[in-house]
């Protein structure tokens, strides 16, 4: 089996002028995901023919790879992958990118023709390029050409890497030791209140256990709200955590956990401006054995970009609640962190709080077509109440105890009693 020839390097060098052309002055690094080793073989050789672009082949479709390099999405410039027999997993992948910032440029290469509508599925994803390479069946009766002998090459151009790994939940390292029973809060978007249901439910679960058994974590260390709506000082602790000049350890948390006047112990955000990259994956890892090990319940507030270490986290988490509203975009982002989790924890319990409403008594037909968008029906519902929200800021409460008789208080409580029903004691 050959290839015929095309004009693929031409089409990377095209990519790599552009990235010249933005001021990128390294080596442009290609990715070349393939499952059909003849076409790897060929965009590697005339890819590396070259020697602007630094390539590595690696064996499996798209959404495996992406998996695989998402650590290192920002240091690839370009990534070629071969359109695998079932398109519509290929543009999810590609979708899942569209909410980090900083992605590669992707061309897709196909070797058979593709429909019409799959080929503007792959542009409307995020495909720059899409490349159709026929392959030729030779014949098996002809003999090989005669090939004069040439010396191997010290070091090839693209280095051939092993397969990407297969889905897999997450990795025995990450998770941390201990017993406590973690809540990991997402928001579809920002402005969701995800905080202010993290609070509420923390209050909740510390009115049922022995003050200090819960804590509160405000890990939005860049836009965290929670010191503000307890009317606490946000973290020195944290401040030196995330300058890596503190492992937080248990003797971390004796420093920066506060204790509220609800009974909950609280990180809050720290005092300074900090990026995200500023905390690490083995960092999270020590910080969750730290909580489990001393608090029976944990909530934790993430921030609304993903992180590199928000897999420890989950990897320690006994559910994930993703707290959206009705409108298109929030609907479309909480499918894809959805999605997003699903990939790496499948057993992880994933539930949807859709905020600012009131539960339906009967089921509208933008409702339930949210839910089928969402890809699961929409359960916890949390009323707004303006004048009580803005009543529990003002005093550093919770709604649950300035305005308990508050319909979202009321939901609240009533999210908490069912999220926890196998977890109260007693």
């Amino acid at each position: 089996m050959t290839i015929a020839h095309h004009d693929i390097e031409q089409q990377v060098a095209a990519a790599v002028a552009e990235q010249s052309s933005l001021g990128h002055a390294h080596r442009t690094k290609v990715i070349i995901a393939v499952q059909t080793p003849e076409l790897g073989q060929n965009l590697s050789d005339e890819m590396g023919q070259d020697p602007g672009v630094d390539g590595t082949i690696v064996q499996g479709d798209l959404a495996s790879v992406l998996r695989s390099v998402e650590m290192d999405l920002g240091k690839i410039d370009i990534i070629a992958f071969e359109v695998s027999d079932d398109p519509e997993a290929d543009i999810a992948a590609l979708a899942r990118m569209q909410d980090i910032l900083t992605v590669p440029q992707f061309i897709a290469v196909s070797t058979r023709a593709l429909a019409d509508d799959t080929r503007a599925a792959l542009k409307d994803a995020g495909v720059q390029d899409l490349l159709v390479m026929k392959l030729q069946q030779t014949d098996p009766t002809a003999e090989p050409e005669p090939q004069a002998a040439t010396p191997a090459p010290e070091t090839p151009a693209i280095a051939p890497t092993a397969s990407a790994p297969a889905e897999t939940e997450a990795a025995p390292h990450m998770i941390a030791k201990g017993h406590g029973d973690v809540t990991v809060m997402l928001r579809a978007r920002g402005g969701a209140g995800a905080s202010t249901i993290a609070v509420n439910l923390a209050a909740s679960l510390a009115k049922g256990s022995e003050a200090g058994k819960t804590a509160l974590v405000d890990l939005d260390i860049q836009n965290g709200a929670i010191a503000l709506m307890l009317d606490l000082p946000d973290s020195e602790e944290a401040a030196r955590f995330v300058q890596g000049n503190a492992t937080p350890d248990a003797a971390f948390l004796d420093k920066a956990m506060v204790r509220h006047a609800s009974g909950v112990d609280v990180l809050t955000a720290p005092d300074i401006f900090a990026p995200l990259s500023a905390i690490g994956p083995e960092d999270m890892i020590t910080l969750m054995s730290a909580l489990r090990s001393r608090y029976d319940h944990v909530i934790i507030d993430m921030p609304q970009t993903i992180v590199d270490w928000m897999d420890p986290v989950l990897a320690n988490a006994s559910r994930v609640l993703v707290v959206a509203d009705m409108s298109l975009p929030s609907v479309k982002r909480t499918r894809r962190l959805i999605n997003l989790i699903a990939e790496e924890h499948m057993t992880l319990p994933i539930k949807v709080v859709m905020n600012f409403e009131k539960k339906p008594l009967v089921t509208s037909e933008a409702q339930k077509e949210a839910a089928q968008l969402i890809g699961r029906p929409l359960l916890y519902w949390i009323p707004t109440d303006a004048r009580a929200a803005k009543r529990a800021i003002d005093l550093g409460t919770p709604l649950i105890t300035s305005a308990k008789r508050s319909a979202p208080a009321k939901a609240m409580a009533g999210l908490h009693k069912t999220l926890f029903a196998a977890t109260r004691k007693g």
